[in-house]
């Protein structure tokens, strides 16, 4: 009996990724988005930051997308002072993608703006100014189309830029993003 379970259930498995990943869910005008927390770690003050990363992206061939992705700033995870009061980024780019069947391996380059604010304590300064930044930003990441409706997705990017307002501070960061997106 155990061996009848165990051969049924293997088929059944056998099946249903047949059925998974014979459809063709990348195609032209496909729309995915997601929204995850995102870690980061910054290169300059060797802190660890935390985002809510949202992003939506479109596919214009089967090879190449447009996006858009937002980073909203939750804090720092170390004990010290964080280096910001906050630090939003909004970013643009396209990415070219190696498809295979609902495998989706993608590198991309996008431009962004950053709006930070310093910590004042941190940095002893009586005021600090709202500054809008410039960024830069490759990626790279990985999509497994499951289903027409739903993928799993992960994300590295390295983010290169600058805060010039009240003094200077370094904006070089490594992100890392992973979870479960939705298609239309």
């Amino acid at each position: 009996m155990e061996k009848v379970i165990k051969s049924l259930f293997m088929l059944m498995i056998g099946v249903l990724s047949t059925i998974v990943f014979s459809q063709d869910i990348v195609k032209p005008g496909l729309i995915r988005a997601q929204l995850t927390i995102s870690p980061s770690y910054n290169l300059s003050d060797n802190q660890s930051y935390f985002y809510i990363h949202g992003n939506i992206e479109t596919y214009l061939d089967k090879k190449l997308s447009i996006a858009g992705e937002g980073y909203y700033y939750l804090g720092n995870l170390s004990s010290e002072n964080a280096s910001f009061d906050f630090n939003h980024s909004l970013f643009f780019g396209a990415s070219y993608h190696f498809l295979k069947n609902n495998n989706d391996l993608y590198v991309g380059i996008q431009s962004g703006i950053s709006i930070t604010k310093l910590n004042g304590q941190e940095y002893n300064l009586l005021n600090t100014n709202t500054g809008v930044n410039p960024l830069l930003s490759p990626v790279i990441g990985y999509n497994l189309y499951i289903h027409k409706i739903f993928h799993f997705f992960i994300q590295t990017r390295f983010v290169f830029g600058q805060h010039n307002h009240d003094m200077y501070k370094n904006l070089t960061e490594f992100r890392f993003s992973a979870g479960l997106g939705f298609n239309f």
